[in-house]
Order: structure tokens, then sequence, then C-alpha cells
């Protein structure tokens, strides 16, 4: 799917999603035991794409992370800005990454590349790629489940990814895998890697 369409899809819908993600993030979240610990190993800046209302590029700054968000929907970019005064958020998609001189030491995709199927996601993650500093990490979330399959998501069209083919798209992209965690109970998962 089109970024320009994932971007109108989560526009038609934004005030929806914005009362269901929330702009805080709350301190019974679980998702703090993953993206907190991760933070903790990035030595420099962090880039938070796909960024929302702002929630974790808030949490992140609030302790003591350089973090700036990334987020291509106006009314997210206004929420985020608004809430979270102290933070640059960037109205810009991925797309705007492509061909950029700067460089991170971290990348945050939490459940931003989730409408990306498998014609789309490796460029984005080669983009991603190219925008990190040497070993710099990357933690991205994602829907995984036994096969490759699109599904509704209250925004537009998503993918489930098994992960070993999420892990080997990763892996193709120049990151070496250094943790993945999924129950299989669930949809939930997450990997890290580091720019190899």
């Amino acid at each position: 799917m089109a970024t320009d369409e994932i971007t109108q899809a989560y526009a038609s819908k934004a005030a929806a999603l914005a009362d269901m993600l929330g702009a805080v993030v709350s301190p019974r979240d679980p998702d703090r035991g993953v993206i907190e610990p991760w933070a903790e190993t990035v030595s420099g800046r962090i880039l938070d794409i796909g960024a929302g209302t702002g929630r974790w590029s808030g949490h992140l700054a609030a302790l003591g992370h350089a973090v700036e968000g990334l987020e291509p929907v106006d009314q997210f970019v206004e929420i985020a800005r608004r809430t979270h005064p102290a933070v640059v958020f960037r109205h810009g998609s991925l797309a705007d990454l492509v061909g950029s001189d700067e460089r991170w030491s971290g990348i945050l995709a939490w459940y931003s590349l989730i409408h990306l199927g498998p014609d789309e996601l490796p460029a984005v993650l080669s983009t991603l790629r190219e925008v990190l500093e040497e070993d710099g990490s990357l933690l991205v979330s994602f829907f995984s489940g036994i096969r490759l399959e699109a599904f509704r998501h209250p925004a537009t069209t998503a993918y489930r990814w098994p992960m070993k083919d999420m892990t080997r798209a990763i892996e193709l992209a120049g990151f070496e895998v250094t943790d993945q965690q999924w129950d299989p109970r669930g949809p939930h998962a997450n990997i890290t890697a580091l720019a190899r």
C-alpha cells in the first residue's frame, strides 16, 4: 500500500485513533518493559518514526533521551506538539528519509511498518539502515503469525509477518538481529537489530 494512501487512511480517522492511542504513556503500559530498556542501550539521538500522537517520543524525552518524532498525519503532529512541546516533531514520512544525510543512533518503529506488504517493506528497511549510524539500534514492533497475511486494521490494511520472515527481511537490509520476542498465543512481536 502506498505511503500516501496510508497517511490518508489515518488522517480520515485521526480523531478516533488519537482517542484510542492516547497522547501519553500509561504507567501500566506493558510496552514500557520493551521500549525503555532498549532506549537505555542507545547512546545518541533516537528517531521515532510514525510517532503518531507523540506518546513514545514524549515519554522517552521525559526519561532524558534525545528523541525526535517523524509523523505524516497533520492531526497527529498537532496533538504531539501540543502535548509534548519540548520534543521536536517533524511533519514528514518515511519517504523523506531517502537520501538523507542525517544519522541516528536509534530508530524506534513501534507498529509503524505494519501497513507495508512484502513489496514495500524491504526498501523501507534499507532506508532505515542508511540513516542509522554504524552499530545503531533498530527496534521494530509488528503483528506476527504463522503465515504472511493481510488483515483489517482500524486504520487500513495491515500485515501479519511470521517471525522468521520479518527477521530475514531485517537481516537482508543490513542488520544483525540481536533479540526477538513473540508469544504465539498473541499477535504482538518485536525485534531488536544493530546496523552492521
